[in-house]
């Protein structure tokens, strides 16, 4: 799991003998009883510490910083079981967008818009950042900073490094949060998140925060956690520098034609004008502008052939960036227009589907690659590569090409040879 332990004392006195050769060893602190961890565990943390350590001085990083934060980490026993755990069943994307609209999310969010118009204002002026996208965030995130784990920072990514298998991800945290600590924009008091890495009210992770936090205030403090501020010019500024297009939509609900064809949807750019052409068009019925038509835009169907289908343009892929998940990118930019007062998607979802479980997944990747279409892997997760294994089948066996598999599908899919 870890690729330094086997040379851990080899590397430790490397490190000190060249960059760090001057600076005092921070003292380990051992694992307390109180925690629940068995002493294999405890031995491979407190191995994993000194190499880090070691490596950390070589970089340049102060003993002293070292020593009152990856010479204090403990295990974070939820950490361990969290990550661990793989849940067997998940929403149906339709379940997910009905939760981001909840009641008390739209009352609440409603509320933030109107405390905060001048904020707001500001915001959009030097970002260019629509305030209810900045809202939504805030409020899918952390329901407007109400919850934003009480996680000790340092010990969750050092146990994500050492006993969760992700070294790389909690390791290049690690150093981030040494830059930011180093740095003094935060202190390290603060440092209170998420079991899995993230903090402050729009869940930044520590390189982010690093490369993209603001102090607003200008008080010398970047701080995500209390000051509203903060965190969503922090959250403004990073959609910026990612692309953000203020003229743009991020997405627009459209009709297909009859004989559509649907593997169209596989990520590939047209121009409005060019999906107009194959008889795309928008819900509403009205044409589109002369400024649209040149707009690029790719065409999605999150629940199949069967769902609504939307264009989504370039700010979609930027809310992306934030959150890698076309689940989420949706419920910020539905949830924003509900706080605008709009709807974002008028066709309904093909609700009597059930969402496929963690084993159906699994069991579809297998009777794909068994019938040679590659998907990857075996994982249960249905990324770009299952996608395409899934359109591949379709189009061989004559159904719509749109990646799209429910439990009806599921069996064809399985049952075929």
């Amino acid at each position: 799991m870890i690729k330094f332990l086997t040379i851990t004392s080899f590397l430790f006195l490397a490190c000190l003998s060249t960059a760090a050769k001057s600076q005092p060893v921070p003292h380990l602190k051992k694992p307390g009883a109180e925690l629940a961890v068995n002493k294999v565990q405890a031995e491979k943390f407190n191995a994993w510490k000194q190499d880090f350590i070691g490596r950390a001085l070589a970089k340049g990083y102060d003993s002293k910083l070292l020593n009152a934060t990856i010479g204090q980490a403990k295990i974070n026993p939820k950490a361990v079981a969290k990550n661990k755990s793989q849940p067997e069943f998940t929403r149906a994307i339709w379940v997910y967008i009905d939760g981001v609209m909840s009641q008390s999310r739209l009352k609440n969010g409603r509320a933030k818009l109107a405390q905060h118009d001048k904020l707001f204002t500001e915001l959009e002026t030097r970002y260019g950042i629509d305030r209810h996208i900045l809202t939504s965030i805030w409020g899918l995130e952390s329901a407007y900073g109400t919850i934003m784990g009480n996680d000790d920072m340092i010990d969750s990514l050092a146990t994500l490094a050492v006993l969760g298998g992700r070294k790389n991800f909690g390791e290049r945290q690690l150093f981030g949060m040494l830059d930011i600590l180093s740095r003094g924009e935060v202190r390290q008091d603060q440092l209170i998140g998420s079991w899995a890495g993230a903090m402050g009210m729009t869940q930044f992770i520590p390189t982010t925060f690093r490369d993209y936090a603001v102090d607003y205030d200008n008080n010398g403090n970047k701080n995500l956690w209390t000051d509203v501020g903060d965190a969503l010019a922090s959250t403004a500024y990073y959609l910026q520098r990612f692309g953000w297009r203020a003229t743009e939509p991020v997405t627009t609900e459209v009709l297909l034609p009859k004989g559509f064809n649907y593997n169209m949807s596989n990520g590939h750019k047209r121009t409005i004008s060019g999906w107009a052409g194959l008889g795309v068009r928008s819900v509403s019925g009205k044409n589109w502008s002369n400024e649209a038509l040149f707009l690029e835009a790719k065409l999605l169907l999150p629940a199949g052939a069967n769902g609504p289908a939307l264009l989504t343009f370039k700010n979609f892929d930027v809310i992306k960036k934030y959150n890698n998940s076309t689940s989420y990118a949706l419920g910020i930019n539905v949830l924003a227009d509900h706080l605008r007062g709009k709807k974002t998607i008028t066709r309904d979802w093909p609700r009597a589907d059930k969402a496929l479980s963690l084993t159906d997944k699994k069991n579809l990747q297998t009777a794909l690659s068994r019938q040679g279409y590659g998907t990857g892997g075996i994982d249960g997760l249905i990324g770009p590569n299952s996608r395409r294994a899934i359109r591949a089948w379709q189009h061989a066996n004559g159904v719509p090409a749109d990646g799209y598999v429910n439990k009806a599908m599921l069996k064809q899919i399985i049952m075929a040879r």
